[in-house]
């Protein structure tokens, strides 16, 4: 994802369905008042920062300020954006592929990012192995995979259908269970779950939007032309509109399933 170009205007928009999942995934980590202690946080796909600056909300206090809390991020732009945000945060840009940390770390959080980096039976006893005894690894990750929205972009792109299929195939997650089978090696205590929002959103293709800023990016970057993109949308927002239509209020419902876990490092 090194030379991905990502937009942050675009990617912030429906910020408030965005960041449910994230504060979901925080509420349910152990904090400074029930006895965690943290002294170094990294936020692995920090993208603008909205999500790092909840961390450092939840987990700097008068106790505890020299708290470290690193956002980590491959696009410069939404790190140019980040950078706006909080001087407190350590922003840095590297690809969580090829990431580790100087020390072993506290908490590993990443939110709607991992899914994006490949072969997660080995990407995730790779991080692991960065955190202390006792050490959380907490993440979030879409698994709307086989939803209408997502189903529908093969629809829509079957004229080019092995360029939007190798584009599609970027992202991959696995199974909950492999998650903790791969996780169990180095943790003793293992939460997951799954939860399914139903994001309300408004405008005039609001499902199209939501996708276009993050799984469409590289079906469109696939396609050969300006002309196959223009076709494709249009043949892709008129199926979007059939299966997600507008209420009388203009209201568009679009539910949406996420993966979550949280695993505690075994101690030594």
């Amino acid at each position: 994802m090194s030379n991905t170009h990502w937009d942050p205007v675009r990617y912030g928009l429906f910020g408030d369905e965005r960041r449910r999942p994230a504060i979901d995934l925080i509420a349910r980590l152990p904090k400074p008042v029930d006895g965690f202690v943290s002294r170094h946080i990294i936020d692995l796909g920090c993208g603008p920062g909205s999500i790092t600056a909840l961390l450092d909300h939840a987990y700097r206090t008068p106790d505890n300020a020299d708290i470290r809390i690193t956002g980590i991020d491959s696009s410069s732009e939404m790190l140019e954006t980040a950078r706006k945000r909080d001087e407190h945060i350590d922003w840095q840009q590297a690809d969580i592929a090829q990431w580790e940390p100087d020390a072993p770390v506290d908490i590993i959080f990443s939110n709607a990012a991992l899914q994006w980096v490949p072969e997660h039976a080995r990407l995730f006893p790779r991080l692991t192995a960065f955190l202390r005894p006792g050490g959380l690894l907490a993440v979030q990750v879409p698994n709307n995979f086989l939803a209408p929205s997502h189903q529908l972009i093969g629809e829509a792109g079957i004229e080019w259908r092995d360029a939007v299929a190798e584009a599609t195939g970027q992202i991959r997650i696995m199974r909950p269970g492999d998650y903790f089978d791969v996780l169990s090696g180095d943790c003793d205590a293992i939460d997951l779950w799954q939860t399914q929002y139903c994001h309300v959103l408004r405008g005039e293709d609001p499902v199209f939007d939501w996708i276009s800023s993050t799984a469409l990016r590289p079906v469109l970057a696939a396609l050969p032309d300006d002309e196959a993109r223009t076709t494709f949308c249009e043949k892709y927002k008129t199926r979007l509109k059939q299966v997600y239509p507008p209420r009388e209020d203009g209201i568009t419902l679009f539910p949406f399933n996420r993966l979550f876990m949280i695993a505690r490092k075994r101690d030594a």
